[in-house]
């Protein structure tokens, strides 16, 4: 008999009763249910609040609960109390506020957990037992808390009405039932692995007919389907989506008269699908089951409540207070739309498409993020009409109300969803009332001005001066209610002064009947258009480039001496030279360019570069505190302190550009949505590979090629709905399909060494110390990196150059007192110790051989700011010169990186404050990794690990005060202090 734990609320088996207390924890309606049932059992409530505003975070207490004991699944839950004895904490909650009560922090890191667990002042359990915690260190190197501190909406949110079958579970019911395999209508899963590439391919329906009658295919292969047609029939009878398409027709009647002297019309067509069955289809898929979310919460890095955290949209202040407005247990889809307008034809022709891309801040937005999950939608797309029925003089006015009438024909069905709710099957099987509420909107500026409806050189957020935009002044937001009277009253022909003072285009706005819709507010930051092409590449590069005689070959010259490093990219030719500013090259220049500059111009200018950096920096944090904000915000008015000297030297007459004044509105949407990491406009053209360019490929590319890219997306989603079910239905095929759809940007590196072993660390005063423990190797499985790396360092099984001299290693890479200070390193390695001292005194000279690597590997710890489910790997090199490819290249340089050691404080040259950071550190190059001659015996030394061979720079003397980072003064290389330093 199966021995699991059971919730007795919503009669899910859980295997383990930790996993119990997170679910009666996370889950909403588990919660509200538990909660009543203790206090029905006298648990104790404390006396709720005098006023009604949210309470802050609490105090964590000690947990009572029961040993784990698993129980009988088919045993019957008891009338009263919880299953078993097991006492969870009560969360009391009233309607209207929040109780006092405890909270304690998550006892497993994860940084989008639901709530926190529960804390218990009284026992309430039958046998009295008390659940212990193991302590762990709560705060990462981020400076972020591994487990936040978690405020619980006040209020019930996500209220479940009802249990049904997901989408995958009813289509495993309706093949039950009709007695058929899990890959059905195809004959076998090897026939559905080849229909599925047949139609990802990009093979053309005559290349599949061609294949399929091949004799080969035919007589081996036995296929249940021998033709294009038939094939693309069983295509269609795979299950379908909720979201069909439609297409909706619109004539524009316009001010031009044709030969009869009426006037001319023009016909245009609006492909779209229901947004609520869109939103349907997302919340239910099981994939995304632990990627939902459903109610908001605030997290907090301390129990005071003093530094909040921001990280996905659940998180931010816009998802509580509209929740604050819905009725009780409602539960919000915080709907994100993006547009953006792109070219079909690759080297001519002017077919261009207008998608709509829809997705939900339910989800993480790291699974948004990914193409390959299919986490956003295409919702429809816009016609791109050449309007040649209206005259010139209001053919763009016309064109901007074309583009409203039709998204207010594509959004229409939210309207009646946003007022009255619809129910749902979300992806854990739960029905909860949804609410979905146009929460974001993704575009550039010239799209966000449309979708405003202002002028392009206004602000399409706030009312500022467009002669003050340049300038750090406070300007308030649009309202929406402000907005629309000023257009009704336009309409009736009236001529309100704040339609010119807000830059207001005369249009009927698609937002007006959205309900809860700040369109003003739900415009998102855009850093690739706003910060890095706008602010760095537009802007910043051009700016200093000026400002420095011979700026362009001076800026050059810097970027070609610059160091290699891992992660950072060698710009060999310059930067002037790059034609293709991509988001790659953007991020690459913006990590070395304050260093390339520093020196080189007005001290003003190097401060302005430093602090306009630092915002863009800031703004790409993926996890934002209330004080990391603060320095976003300092750094911005630090960035307009400097920004004048631009004037002085007569580069700029003014900063009245619509990018610069952008940045004002960052801190507060950050604060409102979520950091802007989530709603990059990278993602939404990444998504017109997907949706525009390959779909249109794939079609005749005549006059009806739009109805047949629906009909080519409408399979391909099929097959992958269809391979997601499959994955769902069989966990090691759901393993497969998660290794074979990882994304490019989660590689570790570009090069891998086959076998591995693992460093670990020994300490003094010039050995840094890495990590203690035992030795490991044999233990591991080689291509396992977690375990990898998660104990140290990864270095290549074998050596790069087994068999060197002495005297070769000395000459090609440039260790020339190598001897010297190995011996000096031995006989500190051996002090006190007789039997050591006779293995140190091994007589080694030149002619002695050893092995050198030419690499090592680190994983750095994750850093949530930069990417919460990242841990970046370094790459410490040491390799000689190389000979080039051909007898004629020249050679490859040598490849030593620069890397910080950690020196002991007591170290000379120490100057440094103690609570500085990089107190203890010292700049070093690596010369050579290599293990001991075998003439010594290591494993007697305790050396069982490869050394380094490392160049000391002079140590950290002073901060930079233009530039910020350490100031590294230069010696000859003659003078730095040498030491073999085991790793």
């Amino acid at each position: 008999m199966a021995h699991v734990y059971r919730c007795r609320y919503c009669f899910k088996t859980i295997p383990t009763l930790q996993g119990l207390r997170a679910h009666l924890t996370q889950r909403g309606h588990c919660r509200r249910a538990h909660r009543a049932a203790l206090a029905s059992h006298g648990q104790q409530a404390a006396p709720p609040p005098a006023h009604d505003d949210p309470p802050p975070p609490y105090e964590p207490q000690p947990q009572d609960g029961h040993p784990d004991q698993p129980m009988d699944i088919d045993a019957q839950a008891p009338e009263g109390p919880p299953v078993e004895d097991i006492n969870l904490a009560p969360f009391n909650r009233s309607v209207t506020a929040d109780p006092p009560r405890t909270f304690t922090q998550s006892a497993t890191p994860n940084t989008t957990a639901g709530a926190a667990l529960p804390s218990s002042q009284s026992s309430g359990c039958a046998g009295g037992h008390r659940v212990t915690v193991e302590e762990v260190p709560d705060e990462g190197d981020d400076g972020i808390p591994h487990c936040p501190w978690v405020q619980d909406f006040p209020r019930p949110a996500a209220a479940i009405s009802d249990f049904a079958e997901t989408y995958f579970e009813g289509i495993t019911s309706l093949k039950k039932e009709a007695e058929r395999t899990p890959w059905f209508p195809f004959a076998s899963e090897e026939e559905w692995e080849l229909a599925e590439w047949l139609v990802t391919s990009g093979l053309t329906q005559k290349e599949i007919d061609r294949y399929l009658k091949l004799r080969i295919t035919r007589e081996r292969s036995r296929l249940s389907f021998t033709s294009a047609y038939l094939f693309y029939k069983k295509i269609d009878a795979l299950p379908g989506g909720f979201a069909q398409w439609k297409v909706e027709v619109l004539e524009a009647v316009g001010d031009e008269l044709d030969e009869m002297g009426k006037p001319r019309k023009e016909t245009v067509e609006v492909w779209m699908r229901d947004p609520v069955e869109c939103i349907r289809e997302l919340i239910g898929n099981p994939l995304f089951k632990d990627s939902l979310h459903y109610e908001p919460m605030r997290l907090y890095c301390d129990e005071e409540g003093k530094n909040r955290i921001y990280e996905n949209m659940w998180t931010a202040d816009w998802w509580w207070d509209t929740q604050l407005k819905l009725p009780l247990g409602a539960t919000i889809a915080p709907v994100i739309l993006a547009s953006d307008k792109t070219t079909l034809s690759r080297m001519s022709g002017d077919k261009t498409a207008w998608p709509v891309y829809l997705t939900i801040g339910n989800i993480d937005k790291s699974v948004r993020r990914r193409p390959s999950m299919h986490a956003t939608i295409l919702l429809g797309y816009l016609p791109v009409a050449k309007l040649d029925c209206f005259s010139e003089k209001r053919r763009s006015l016309e064109g901007q109300r074309l583009f409203h009438a039709c998204m207010r024909a594509m959004l229409q069905p939210l309207i009646a969803a946003g007022n009255d709710g619809v129910d749902m099957v979300c992806a854990d099987g739960c029905v909860r009332r949804i609410y979905p509420i146009l929460a974001a909107y993704i575009a550039d500026h010239p799209e966000q001005c449309l979708v405003s409806g202002c002028k392009e050189n206004f602000c399409p957020k706030c009312t500022v001066d467009p002669k003050y935009r340049g300038e750090p002044a406070y300007a308030p937001l649009r309202d929406p209610t402000r907005v629309l009277s000023t257009l009704a009253r336009v309409a009736r022909q009236e001529h309100p002064p704040e339609s010119d003072e807000w830059g207001l285009k005369h249009i009927e706005p698609f937002w007006q009947d959205l309900p809860l819709c700040n369109i003003f507010s739900a415009l998102t930051p855009d850093i690739f258009h706003q910060l890095h092409k706008g602010i760095f590449k537009d802007h910043l590069v051009s700016w200093v480039t000026k400002a420095i005689p011979n700026g362009k070959e001076e800026i050059d010259r810097r970027f070609k001496a610059m160091i290699k490093h891992p992660g950072v990219r060698y710009f060999k030719s310059g930067i002037s030279m790059v034609t293709q500013w991509t988001g790659a090259e953007y991020k690459n220049m913006e990590r070395v360019f304050l260093g390339a500059v520093a020196g080189a111009a007005d001290q003003r200018v190097t401060e302005t570069a430093r602090a306009a950096l630092d915002y863009i920096h800031y703004a790409h944090y993926q996890t934002h505190t209330d004080r990391s904000l603060d320095s976003l915000n300092a750094s911005w008015l630090d960035y307009h302190k400097h920004k004048t000297v631009f004037v002085d030297l007569g580069i700029r007459n003014d900063f009245n550009f619509p990018k610069g004044h952008s940045t004002e509105h960052y801190e507060p949407s950050i604060r409102a949505l979520g950091t802007a990491d989530g709603y990059s406009t990278e993602h939404p053209e990444r998504l017109h590979i997907d949706y525009a360019k390959l779909v249109y490929g794939a079609s005749n590319k005549q006059a009806t090629y739009v109805k047949q890219m629906t009909k080519w997306l409408e399979r391909q989603e099929a097959v992958h709905r269809f391979r997601s079910y499959l994955a769902w239905s069989m966990p090691l095929r759901r393993r497969c399909l998660d290794a074979a759809e990882g994304e490019p940007e989660d590689a570790d590196c570009d090069e891998e060494p086959t076998d591995t072993q693992d460093l670990r660390g020994c300490g003094e005063l010039q050995v840094a110390r890495v990590m203690e423990r035992g030795d490991l190797r044999g233990d591991l499985d080689p291509d396992d990196d977690t375990v990898l790396f998660t104990r140290g360092y990864r270095v290549a099984k074998t050596p790069a150059f087994p068999n060197l001299t002495i005297a070769d290693l000395t000459t090609r890479f440039g260790t020339p007192h190598f001897l010297f200070y190995l011996s000096s390193y031995l006989t500190k390695l051996a002090a006190g110790n007789p039997a050591k001292a006779r293995i140190a005194s091994t007589p080694i000279d030149e002619h002695t051989r050893l092995a050198a690597y030419k690499q090592f590997k680190v994983r750095l710890p994750t850093m949530r700011q930069v990417d919460p489910n990242l841990a970046p790997i370094d790459i410490i090199h040491a390799s000689p010169e190389r000979p080039g490819p051909w007898a004629t290249s020249p050679p490859y340089p040598p490849n030593m990186s620069i890397v910080l050691v950690r020196e002991q404080p007591s170290s000379v040259g120490q100057v440094l404050s103690s609570n500085n950071p990089l107190r203890g550190l010292r700049v070093a190059r690596v010369r050579a990794i290599f293990m001991l001659p075998a003439e010594i015996d290591a494993n007697a030394l305790g050396v069982r690990d490869p050394l380094a061979y490392i160049e000391w720079f002079t140590p950290f003397h002073s901060v930079d005060t233009h530039t910020e980072p350490i100031d590294v003064p230069t010696e000859p290389m003659e003078s730095t202090y040498l030491k073999a330093v085991r790793m």
